[in-house]
């Protein structure tokens, strides 16, 4: 599993977690190998459901943390099932505490990596520019089926039954997001274009 970064710039916090777990006694799993296996997933999930940078790794373990009281109920290979149904409804909460707070959604400027070049950052920074604001665009029915597969890579079936749906009408989402996508993102693009936001 690869690492992300941390953007707020402190590590991980496991610990803060972790007492949840006592109070599942006679738990299958193991937390912190969840934590460990899980937790670049969750966070870059977030990210795609439009979690702010400074709020992700608040929101990660606010997902570990509900993880960790069910233990005891969580089935072995339905994990990821699991944390990504909870980082859904976790990411939908924080959307929705962020509009009854009137609080900016404008994007946070990330801190710069050193290693790759400006051109490099440039270019990162554009794409994901552009795949924000279209995935920002997309309604949440066809957002949720096009990250959780074009993005994360689950199934089709994996993805109607983690929302609950037929597997014609997870199928049929997901034609229709991609039909969303390409017309968003060429909208989108051209007027990032028009303002000088990309090259």
């Amino acid at each position: 599993m690869t690492n992300v970064p941390s953007v707020t710039g402190s590590p991980p916090r496991f610990e803060t977690v972790k007492a949840a777990a006592t109070e599942a006694e006679g738990a299958p799993l193991d937390l912190r190998t969840l934590f460990r296996q899980h937790y670049g997933s969750v966070w870059r999930l977030l990210r795609r459901f439009g979690v702010p940078p400074a709020e992700l790794d608040d929101r990660a373990q606010e997902v570990f943390w509900v993880a960790a009281r069910r233990l005891c109920d969580l089935q072995p290979g339905r994990e990821k099932s699991f944390l990504y149904g909870v980082s859904i409804r976790v990411a939908g909460n924080a959307a929705r505490e962020r509009k009854a707070a009137h609080a900016s959604i404008e994007d946070v400027s990330e801190p710069m990596d050193p290693r790759p070049s400006p051109e490099e950052h440039l270019n990162q920074h554009q794409a994901r520019q552009l795949l924000e604001r279209v995935l920002e665009e997309l309604p949440l029915e066809l957002r949720t089926v096009f990250v959780l597969f074009e993005l994360e890579g689950l199934a089709v079936s994996e993805i109607a039954e983690l929302e609950a749906l037929p597997l014609g009408t997870a199928s049929s989402r997901l034609r229709r997001a991609r039909q969303e996508f390409s017309l968003i993102s060429k909208r989108v693009r051209s007027a990032l274009l028009t303002r000088g936001g990309l090259r």
